[in-house]
Formats: C-alpha cells, structure tokens, sequence
C-alpha cells in the first residue's frame, strides 16, 4: 500500500509530493491534465517501466536530462521507501532505504501492480509483441529470476546481431553469446508454457460467470521441437548462414507468438470488438487473481491501477470487475468527473488541474 508519491520532472510534474490514506484513491480532472501520468508513475515504481512507452526519455519532463520517482510502502510489520533516480544517458539509481539496489529483480517485488487502460485491448488485437510483453511483465513480477533470464537473453540477443552485422564474424564470441541465449531461452520458455496455462483457466473461470463456457484458449508458440538447451544451441548454430545474410536473430523468444482464441477462432483475425475487449478485460483480471494468490502473505503490495475503462461496462461486467479489484491491497482510479457506482462512496479524492493536485475534502463537496 501506498502511504506517499513523491514525483519530480517526469511527465508534466515539476515537483509533487501526495500523501494517501485510503485503499481506494480516485483523481479527477479533464483529459490532458495528468491523471495517467500518476498511474504511469506507480507503475513505473513496480516493474522499471513505463505502461505507455518503451521509451524512457519519454516520460522526462520536456526540457529535463532527468526525472525521479519516490514512494513510501506500508509493509506488514513495518514502511519503507523506494526510489528511482534516471540521469543522463539512461543512468539509473535504485534504493531502498537509502540502500542502493543493484539488481532490478531486487526492486520490482516491492509492489506489485495491475494497470487497466482503454489500450488493453491492443493485447488482443495488435502485434505479437504486445502480447510477448504481457506475459513478460506477468511473470517477471512473481518471479524475478524470469527478468534475470529476459535481461541476459536480451544483452547476448544484440551482441549476437552487433557480430552478424560485423565485417568478420567472430565465431568463438558468437558461440559464447549462443550459449547464454540457449539457457535462458530455456528458462523463457518453460515459464511462459506455464503461465499460458494458467491463464486459460483464470481466465476460462472469470468466463464462466457469464456465459458457463470454456471459449478462451491460448497458443504459445515457440519454433523448436525439443525443449532443451542443447537442441537450442545447435538450432542457433544452424541458423548462422541465415542470420548472416538478413544481419539479425530470426529465432529466439523475441519472435515467439501467443495467438489467443475465442470460441476456436483467430481472435486478432476474427473476433468483434466487444469480444476483444472483454478477452482484455479478462485478462487483465486472471493477471491481478494470480498476482494475489502468489502474495498471500502480504496482500497490502498488490496494487490496481485503472485508467476511466469501467464507463463501457455492463452492470454484470463491472460487478465482476469491482468484486475482482477489490482483492487488491489498494487501487487507484482516474475519471474525468466523480464517479456514482455504490464502490466510490468511501473513497479519497483528488482533482487534477495541469499537473496541480487537490485534495476534495467532504465540505468541498457539499459546496
């Protein structure tokens, strides 16, 4: 749970320092204002990236070389403070406590966070890389070694390039960047066969209050024939000449693909929009079911963050969805105007005017 955000120079945030004392925390304003940029901010605290941007130098303040990110968790037993410091040239400092934090996968268990936007359907309907990063973000967050695994993997994916676009290959170096990606290949692999099963069944349960149907089903598809480093290996050895001649890896979980299908059909080639967005929607809610059943001993540090996507729900649907939200330690809501759902009566409020955050207190609004 959040007790403090501390902001400076990221998006149109100067300096912001906002205090929370509740488990739901609602910001209002009109588009443009700044709302999103707070959850962007949240999620960047969990996982080290942004939501909106595979762009770091995006989310600085236009004309700064650098932003920090500050929060205060309550834990079980006791609070701590976490903090993200980007310099120029990408330089990054984490700390909790004051302690350094050398390793990301040290960093992003601190708090764990859900984020629902109107984008989410893109999950569904856009390119294989939105899924890849999906999944990714799922897994790295209940499982930090995965990150170490995509971390490594991803370091020897483009050295390998850097050498199949060299005007002498040097094959004692590409063996040895092979090798690394051969193991954590394997590690990738076996992780994502695992959490697409899982997922199926969350989100197949999360179906069955609706229709008493089994429709979702999930293809993960990686292009090897045996799961073992060894077998890899040698397909990474096989594909050099290949690889030479395009000047780039054409094999590797940066190409593997997660087709999802509704009702045995293509969803991406053949499902409607509605049925896209309640498969995002969906998704979205098996990943938060998930994160809080691998974090029973401290619930308090599953977060959700939910972007003003419940105005297009049915009364069936954002029932489901408030009584699946509220398994989270704490949530955060934006909405252009106060929100009248039974769920936001005790909830504390903010108004967001060009990056300018204020507190509504109840005698405000009874003005």
């Amino acid at each position: 749970m959040i007790k403090k955000l501390v902001l400076s120079n990221f998006r149109n945030y100067k300096k912001t320092e906002i205090s929370f004392n509740s488990q739901n925390i609602v910001f209002t304003g009109r588009s443009g204002q700044g709302k999103t940029n707070l959850l962007e901010a949240i999620f960047f605290l969990s996982v080290l990236r942004s939501f909106r941007t595979s762009k770091t130098s995006d989310i600085k303040k236009i004309g700064e070389n650098s932003f920090y990110l500050g929060a205060e968790i309550k834990k079980e037993k006791w609070n701590e403070f976490i903090e993200i410091k980007y310099g120029e040239k990408r330089q990054r400092k984490l700390t909790i406590d004051n302690l350094p934090v050398l390793k990301a996968s040290e960093f992003i268990n601190q708090i764990r966070t859900v984020i629902f936007s109107p984008e989410d359907v893109n999950i569904v309907t856009s390119n294989s890389g939105l899924r890849r990063r999906f999944m990714d973000i799922l897994i790295s967050v209940i499982n930090p070694l995965y990150l170490n695994a995509l971390r490594d993997y991803s370091v020897a994916l483009k050295n390998r390039n850097a050498l199949l676009r060299a005007l002498k290959v040097d094959l004692q170096s590409m063996d040895a960047y092979e090798d690394i990606m051969a193991e954590n290949s394997f590690k990738i692999i076996i992780e994502r066969q695992k959490y697409s099963k899982i997922l199926i069944q969350e989100v197949n349960q999360l179906l069955s209050n609706l229709s008493n149907k089994n429709l979702f089903n999930i293809h993960y598809s990686a292009d090897i024939k045996d799961i073992s480093k060894e077998f890899i290996k040698n397909k990474f050895y096989n594909e050099r000449n290949r690889d030479l001649k395009r000047g780039f890896t054409g094999f590797g979980p940066q190409t593997d693909e997660f087709e999802l299908f509704f009702d045995n059909k293509l969803m991406r080639s053949f499902s409607s929009t509605g049925q896209c967005r309640l498969i995002s929607l969906c998704l979205k809610m098996a990943k938060l079911n998930i994160l809080c059943e691998n974090n029973n001993a401290d619930m308090e540090n599953v977060l959700v963050l939910v972007d003003d996507v419940t105005g297009e729900l049915d009364k069936v649907m954002r029932d489901m969805f408030f009584k699946v939200i509220s398994r989270a330690g704490q949530a955060f809501f934006t909405f252009t105007e106060k929100p009248n759902f039974d769920f936001f009566e005790n909830c504390e409020y903010y108004n967001i005017i060009d990056g300018s955050i204020n507190k509504i207190e109840d005698s405000d609004e009874s003005n």
